[in-house]
């Protein structure tokens, strides 16, 4: 897992007409410095399609999907759910939880490998780069002065960095960047970690940005027994804005808010508060990404302390967080559920919630504490599993992989937590 954050910013002109590079890296390390500090903040939804192979195939096999936010905010990359209302502390890894994925991407490469003043360039001359005709220059950052991290839990090193750019003389825009690491220490088990970046301006706010179009990260296994690619895309950048209102009342108006009656009056759902939903679609775990939106409707109303804090009928929104395919005892999918707010008549409350039971349903795999292994008539030819994790503020199906889709209308009974608010973690 990788864990170094990196910058991105718009690469404006830098070299003479005539494409020479004689000045050209002390003119954009200047340029870059003046960039940077003028930069907006904003965000990009960021896909994440992740595949493998052993070495001895041609054939990748999916992993999984994942779509997340990436935002660049006061010059710093986070990360949070496409349905999140905000951004959190959160590292990539600590919201995707397990496999490969790496940072810099979306924002910090440039920074590392331009701004750095031990970085060593070479000028190599015309190439064509996506039927661009480019100009390729070639870079090396040593281990000692470098800042790229690469992390294999339970160890982590700092890493050398090498490879090439390339930038299209007729618009002085980067079109590609390479970025292999060097001198990885044997402990982390990883023999090849590669980064491929392609660029492209995209409107923001009022400017044109340079920004990342897309990416492959290429990592292979010190034994070379197998190789992981993820490809990542970023569409839909914007400017990110916190707005504000501020209202000076006249000498007429109330300054005492008004009293708010029912559920209007709440920003949070109340805790220890039963909520009986079914699925309001399908959910296909094999094709579904994480961070893909969930939505169920609630059955029953939700009441606490005699009121009724949700009528029947509310829709309870959430997210995939979790999809793991596993093959002990059998093929079955491990889909992890998250719900994070409840409408109600058009307003939205935060929720945190864990599930206390599903079902039934001929693919849904029951959870027991101990597995009884007294056979007998009356027993069914179903298999159980042994509880190995409590979940805490969402809810994990494990469903049996014959049956390619949870089905629309599955019932599910969850109960409130002590903090609406707290994310999933």
């Amino acid at each position: 897992m990788l864990g170094r954050r990196l910058f991105l910013a718009c690469l404006c002109p830098f070299l003479g007409a005539d494409g020479q590079t004689a000045d050209v890296i002390p003119r954009l390390r200047a340029h870059l410095k003046q960039t940077l500090s003028k930069l907006p903040d904003y965000t990009c939804q960021q896909t994440i399609v992740r595949t493998s192979r052993e070495a001895d195939s041609n054939q990748f096999k999916p992993v999984d999907t994942i779509q997340v936010q990436v935002g660049l905010i006061n010059r710093k990359e986070q990360y949070t759910w496409p349905d999140s209302r905000q951004f959190d502390n959160r590292e990539l890894r600590d919201l995707v939880g397990k496999g490969i994925v790496s940072t810099g991407n979306f924002a910090d490469h440039v920074q590392h490998i331009f701004l750095t003043p031990e970085t060593q360039f070479t000028p190599r001359g015309p190439e064509t780069v996506d039927e661009i005709s480019a100009m390729r220059i070639d870079y090396e950052l040593p281990v000692e002065f470098s800042r790229y991290v690469l992390r294999i839990p339970p160890s982590e090193a700092e890493v050398g960095v090498k490879g090439s750019f390339w930038y299209d003389p007729a618009t002085l825009d980067l079109v590609r960047l390479e970025v292999i690491a060097t001198d990885i220490p044997p402990e982390l088990r990883v023999s090849g970690l590669a980064n491929d970046l392609r660029y492209s301006r995209q409107p923001i706010g009022q400017a044109m940005v340079l920004l990342p179009l897309r990416a492959k990260l290429v990592i292979t296994d010190l034994d070379a027994k197998e190789e992981y690619h993820n490809s990542i895309a970023f569409a839909g950048c914007k400017q990110y804005q916190a707005e504000s209102l501020i209202k000076f009342p006249g000498a007429d108006e109330e300054l005492t808010p008004p009293k708010l009656e029912g559920p209007a009056r709440l920003s949070s759902v109340p805790s220890k508060m039963r909520l009986d939903v079914v699925l309001d679609h399908d959910i296909e775990p094999e094709k579904a990404a994480l961070g893909e939106a969930v939505r169920a409707v609630l059955v029953k109303p939700a009441v606490h302390a005699g009121e009724v804090v949700a009528p029947e009928g509310s829709t309870v929104h959430g997210r995939l967080v979790r999809l793991e395919k596993e093959a002990v005892p059998f093929p079955h999918f491990v889909t992890g559920i998250e719900f994070h707010t409840i409408e109600i008549s058009g307003n939205r409350l935060d929720l945190h919630a864990t599930m206390q039971e599903a079902g039934p349903s001929s693919a849904l795999i029951k959870q027991q504490k101990r597995l009884d292994p007294v056979f007998t008539k009356k027993r069914s030819a179903r298999f159980d599993i042994l509880v190995r994790e409590k979940p805490r503020g969402e809810g994990v199906l494990h469903w049996d992989a014959k049956h390619p889709k949870i089905k629309r209308g599955l019932k599910m009974v969850w109960v409130t937590g002590e903090d609406a608010s707290a994310p999933h973690q």
